[in-house]
């Protein structure tokens, strides 16, 4: 047999043993570090936001979990998806709603959740996970672990500053402990969050990948880091420009954060767009690939550093 084939038939050999969630743990602890440096960032995890920036950051989200869940569940019969695939514990799409509507109320919601009002960044990000599902639906995985895990590790310390800093609530508040308008950092159909999110980890370990696939879901766990940061970007420089939508007042007079989405294709905004990762095949013909993680992975990787 040529020296070649031996080679060739390792790199579709299946590892016994990926150890999968940890290699995505130790691969985006560089870029982890960058992700807390953003200005928002660091204005969301010490509770200096308003109304206003949250509600474009769940609206944003809104848009990034109706795609994302939709392409899991569509591809749930997958051999790495199907490792991973919790719709009833983790899907977070009617939560958003609920609390799109608590901000927004109810004759704002169908403007604010309309896709032609998509920001350009998170516009990128959802045709990103649609080219990636395209590419190997495995790659799904690092978005599953990046958004859902993040938020399952600081999803409760995030509903209390929200509620005091946002919602101007003490704990001495009869509503405190209320759900309403922080309802998408409560997963109602998990019991331990701790025992569900090691469910969940071990889950991942058995994800059936190859060597190259394995890296190739780590660079997409990165990848997630640096799409997160352009869509934290977005939300501060929207919010500079006083182009977002004035959730106290219903109306605003300023450009709204909608009429930015007629920028999508002027490419103004793509020189802060990360460029693909090199290990994404035909990279120089596919459109920008992405993973978003939420602020709570900031919590995630504190806990697990």
């Amino acid at each position: 047999m040529p020296e070649a084939y031996p080679n060739k038939l390792e790199a579709c050999q299946l590892l016994d043993d990926p150890q999968l969630a940890t290699a995505m743990r130790k691969g985006t602890k560089v870029v982890h570090e960058l992700a807390e440096k953003s200005v928002f960032t660091k204005r969301f995890l010490r509770g200096d936001i308003n109304k206003s920036e949250y509600g474009q950051y769940i609206r944003s989200l809104y848009f990034v979990y109706k795609c994302m869940e939709g392409l899991l569940e569509k591809h749930q019969q997958h051999p790495a998806i199907e490792m991973i695939f919790f719709p009833d514990e983790l899907n977070r799409v009617d939560a958003l709603l609920e609390d799109l509507e608590f901000f927004y109320g109810a004759e704002l919601l169908p403007r604010v959740t309309d896709p032609a009002t998509m920001t350009p960044a998170v516009k990128q990000y959802v045709q990103s996970m649609e080219h990636a599902a395209l590419v190997d639906p495995a790659l799904l995985v690092s978005h599953s672990y990046a958004r859902y895990l993040g938020d399952l590790s600081g999803g409760q310390i995030l509903a209390k500053r929200l509620k005091k800093h946002i919602l101007h609530l003490s704990k001495d508040d009869s509503s405190w402990d209320s759900q309403q308008g922080v309802a998408f950092y409560y997963f109602n159909n998990i019991g331990k969050l701790n025992e569900f999110k090691n469910l969940y980890r071990e889950q991942l370990d058995q994800v059936p990948v190859t060597e190259a696939l394995k890296t190739s879901i780590v660079d997409e766990a990165i990848w997630c880091f640096k799409l997160n940061i352009a869509l934290f970007d977005e939300i501060q420089r929207l919010s500079e420009s006083n182009a977002l939508i004035d959730i106290d007042h219903q109306e605003s007079t300023a450009p709204m954060a909608d009429d930015m989405a007629k920028e999508r294709d002027t490419g103004k905004l793509r020189a802060t767009w990360p460029s693909l990762p090199s290990s994404w095949p035909n990279a120089a013909m596919a459109l920008t690939s992405v993973a978003l993680l939420s602020i709570g992975c900031s919590f995630y990787m504190r806990q697990k550093a």
